[in-house]
């Protein structure tokens, strides 16, 4: 793997770490925030049609892109490898494996990975009526869905890929050239085929299916090319034999870390589906607290994975106190980000409301739902910030296994076991779900971080 050992500097203070978390950080939230950028975009011009279409067509989208995340984090162990390897080698350490290997072994990973995926998807109509949903959610969004299986391939093989390999790479500066291309023409795309604008046919609410199966496609060509432009990513972007003892490496990382994710976005995503279950009404005032929400994780989530990449580094280098060090400021950072955005959250939930209601005003007892659970949000934003870093500095040492069943447990058997409890045996309806989520991210960050100060004061 080429990549250039730095010369002899100073120490790495409080300061620097925050620097270098920052400039790993910033391309990664800008770019996840781009994307973000896109659901919120798409709920916002759906909503010039009717709630209605918020809702199908937010309910269609989060299915789609909760089930294809979950399969991309199966790729998280190539970004935990590179930053290992090129911390070794920065520090004059042997190297495990070549990132040739790496990049092509996890390749075949992400081939993988998209054939249960697509199989799951393509399921939709299936597992929605096991959750109840509405006859229109039922059929309406299961077409929406059967659309944005085309764009699958280029999401999970090209962009999962190079989102976890570039930050590992020091390239991750090539996010902020396409995510926020992604972000504009997706925007232009969805408005011109969803009313028509532009000259372009109305399709209305499978017009946004088709504008970000199109986008998906184009970005994914475009995120080929610039790569290849960069030469420490076209090195390793060169086809290596697969090696099996990678294959199995990255294996060993990528399914706790599918698993974790799994764990936390199907809390999210089944909360979704049983809202849908409480009415329209409530499905709609449950996707714009969602987006708003996620919008604003995303910052959180970029800090965790540049824990991820910072503190592999320093393992692989063999530094564990500045690993300790970094981890420390990245929890800094997150309370800062998130107590902030919690602020806005419970100050402003208004006018958030009327942003997302603008074509068809909704009744004011989705508007009174929507405000309290932007309230709830604005309170677990910080715990949720919590538990993301912990989760990245645990993934950053090689541990997988252990966060993987605290998770699992914290979102299954605390955040979905309460949130049905509440909702539904205590009448408390969608706001008792996201008491729920907010139990669950609690008692995850607790978790998370009392183990990762374990396992980051071991000696190895």
């Amino acid at each position: 793997m080429t990549l250039q050992t730095p010369p002899n500097s100073p120490p790495f203070t409080y300061g620097r770490h925050a620097f270098a978390l920052i400039r790993v950080g910033l391309p990664l939230a800008l770019s996840q925030l781009s994307e973000m950028a896109m659901g919120v975009t798409d709920t916002i011009l759906l909503g010039g049609l009717s709630v209605s279409a918020v809702a199908i067509g937010g309910i269609a989208n989060n299915f789609f892109f909760t089930t294809m995340i979950i399969f991309q984090a199966m790729l998280g162990g190539v970004g935990v490898m590179l930053s290992h390897a090129r911390g070794a080698q920065d520090h004059g350490h042997d190297i495990a494996h070549d990132g040739r290997s790496i990049m092509s072994a996890g390749f075949v990973l992400a081939v993988l990975a998209f054939i249960p995926c697509f199989l799951i998807l393509s399921c939709s109509g299936w597992l929605f009526g096991i959750m109840g949903e509405p006859g229109e959610v039922m059929v309406k969004g299961v077409r929406f869905i059967n659309i944005l299986l085309y764009s699958l391939l280029p999401h999970i093989v090209v962009l999962g890929l190079f989102r976890v390999a570039l930050p590992s790479l020091g390239a991750e500066t090539l996010l902020l050239w396409i995510m926020p291309v992604m972000a504009l023409c997706n925007g232009v795309t969805n408005a011109s085929l969803i009313h028509g604008w532009f000259g372009m046919p109305a399709y209305g609410l499978f017009g946004s299916a088709l504008a970000t199966t199109l986008t998906g496609w184009a970005i994914a060509l475009a995120m080929v090319v610039l790569c290849w432009r960069r030469p420490e990513v076209r090195y390793v972007m060169h086809p290596a034999p697969v090696r099996l003892p990678v294959i199995g490496e990255l294996s060993r990382l990528g399914f706790p870390m599918m698993a974790s994710a799994a764990a936390e976005l199907l809390m999210f995503q089944i909360t979704t589906l049983r809202a849908g279950s409480l009415g329209t009404h409530s499905l709609a005032a449950h996707q714009v607290a969602l987006n708003t929400a996620s919008l604003l994780f995303m910052v959180s989530l970029a800090i965790g994975q540049a824990t991820n990449v910072r503190v592999a580094y320093w393992r692989g280098a063999g530094k564990m106190d500045q690993a300790r060090r970094s981890a420390s400021v990245a929890v800094m950072l997150v309370l800062i980000w998130s107590a902030a955005t919690g602020a806005v959250l419970e100050l402003f939930p208004d006018f958030i409301v009327r942003l997302y209601f603008w074509g068809s005003p909704a009744d004011s007892g989705t508007i009174e739902t929507t405000v309290t659970l932007l309230k709830i949000a604005g309170i677990f934003q910080m715990v949720d910030g919590l538990q993301t870093v912990f989760g990245g500095a645990l993934r950053g040492c090689g541990d997988v296994y252990g966060p993987m069943l605290l998770t699992v447990g914290s979102y299954g058997l605390v955040g979905l076991g309460l949130g049905e409890y509440l909702a539904f045996a205590h009448h408390d309806g969608v706001a008792g779900l996201w008491v729920g989520l907010a139990s669950g991210l609690g008692v995850a960050a607790l978790a998370l971080g009392y183990r990762a100060y374990r396992v980051m004061h071991r000696v190895f």
